[in-house]
């Protein structure tokens, strides 16, 4: 009787969908087969002799009855509504001395079919609104009417909070349903700018409120709106949104225009489990706030996270959101916080491992848990090994085209970062070359506009100007944002 492995995921190695019928796993197996068989010249006894475990269990009803009930007893979900698949640089590696970096991208997507069926749960949010002098005109035109659009994209039985602050914060609309419409424009049309920009105040009441009525099944969540900086409430504001990650309540951070602080905004949305974003002009606050309602609409799979664990000899180096857009990922621990997964947007993580001194044979280098809630607020847990064969016969192989390319955008978008990271210390001519080279290779890349934002600042600081807050935000928002390839 063959055994049982349930460490192993089976479907995965057959590539087939947990739920697939005796004909569908027969048919993957054949082609397998055609492409690991030893006697073919391109043959992988390693693998083949994988797919040969994970079809003799597949293929009876027994054990394959077995397998599944020992992987639904350690939390492994067979029926989640999501497939989490990864991507290697390499496969083979020597067993050398010296260390070796392997790069691994975590695919997290939809199921086709849990796409039709996607769950829309109810909102409960609180629009926080810069109100300080510096609104004045067509900012804070552009937020009235664009907060007037959001109510076009709520439902009824969605629950929202208005509030505004300057140096202080003050709650025009407390929590309610939206089909209470008229109250809301009636606060909105109120807004009057004046005064300084403290957001701990407008943050802490906006948290207030959505805290009124946060429940496990309801997406919670706080929309930061802000032009300026705040000043002295930083740290307060980051311990608020790290209290507010974990109570279930999700931030994100608008900032408009160019006198805000981006590294302070990125932090707080990352320490709130959201996404920040740069509105270069007052009339793109209507389509921005829009897309962000309707992607609280269509979250899938809340509170994700990766938990990585490595082998004693393997190292995470570093970790990066790849898709939708670029960032640069904490790693605390073994766990990555990833936040939500919506219906139409998938989430890619790339991780860089460093290797030690490996024994030879086939190691497992690392075990990835992708783990969050559905909207029925089930959690699931869905696992991953990372494999390398350490032989000294290593076999010729070709980086995938499409990590290379992720690598690319990785590359770039970290120059700039490391550009602005250099100029906080005063390294101006480290900063220049930094920026240089994100300028070449981002003409190489046919991102003319961002190349040029990018030599424009390389002649200020040859200048001996500082940075324009408009290119640097252009910089760090424009390459996060570099089109994601092709599948």
């Amino acid at each position: 009787m063959a055994s049982i492995d349930s460490q192993k995921d089976y479907y995965a190695i057959l590539g087939v969908a947990w739920n697939a019928d005796d004909e569908t796993i027969k048919q993957a197996y054949r082609q397998q087969v055609q492409v690991y068989h030893p006697d073919h010249g391109n043959g992988k006894t390693e693998l083949f002799r994988q797919v040969q475990e994970a079809y003799e269990v597949l293929r009876d009803k027994a054990l394959r009855q077995a397998y599944d009930r020992q992987r639904e007893s350690r939390g492994l979900s067979q029926n989640a509504p999501v497939v989490c698949e990864l991507l290697q640089s390499r496969a083979y590696l020597a067993p050398l001395d010296v260390s070796q970096v392997i790069y691994v991208l975590v695919d997290i997507h939809p199921k086709a079919e849990a796409q039709k069926v996607a769950v829309r749960q109810r909102l409960n949010i609180a629009l926080v609104i810069d109100c300080s002098t510096s609104m004045s005109g067509a900012r804070m035109q552009n937020v009235k009417v664009a907060a007037a659009d959001l109510l076009e994209s709520l439902d009824p039985a969605d629950r929202l909070a208005l509030v505004t602050f300057s140096d202080r914060a003050e709650i025009l609309a407390p929590s309610e349903l939206v089909e209470n419409a008229r109250v809301f424009k009636s606060a909105i049309a109120s807004v009057v700018p004046g005064g300084g920009t403290e957001i701990n105040r407008g943050l802490v009441a906006g948290l207030g409120e959505v805290r009124r009525y946060a429940a496990r099944d309801t997406i919670n969540h706080v929309i930061l709106l802000t032009d300026g900086r705040t000043y002295g409430d930083e740290m307060q504001s980051l311990a608020e949104a790290r209290r507010a990650a974990s109570e279930n309540i999700t931030i994100s951070a608008f900032g408009i225009g160019e006198d805000w602080n981006d590294e302070f905004l990125d932090a707080l949305a990352r320490s709130g489990g959201g996404v920040s974003q740069y509105i270069s002009s007052p009339s793109d606050v209507r389509t921005i706030l829009k897309h962000q309602i309707q992607g609280l609409c269509n979250i899938m799979l809340q509170r994700m996270q990766l938990e990585v664990n490595t082998a004693p000899y393997v190292h995470v180096q570093a970790a990066y959101r790849a898709a939708p857009y670029l960032e640069i990922l904490d790693y605390a621990g073994n766990v990555i916080s990833l936040g939500n997964l919506l219906v139409d947007e998938p989430v890619s993580v790339m991780l860089e491992l460093v290797i030690e001194r490996p024994e030879t044979g086939e190691r497992r280098i690392a075990r990835l848990d992708l783990v969050g809630d559905m909207a029925t607020s089930e959690a699931i847990r869905l696992r991953q090994d990372v494999n390398v064969t350490f032989t000294l016969d290593v076999p010729e192989e070709q980086v995938p085209p499409r990590l290379i390319n992720y690598m690319a955008r990785l590359n770039v978008f970290q120059l700039q970062e490391k550009a602005w990271k250099a100029l906080g210390v005063g390294d101006v001519r480290q900063a220049t070359r930094y920026l240089e080279y994100a300028a070449t290779r981002l003409f190489d890349m046919g991102q003319r506009d961002l190349g040029q934002a990018a030599m424009l600042e390389v002649g200020r600081l040859s200048h001996g100007s500082e940075p324009s807050g408009e290119g640097r935000k252009k910089l760090r928002y424009g390459t996060r944002s570099l089109m994601a390839p092709a599948k």
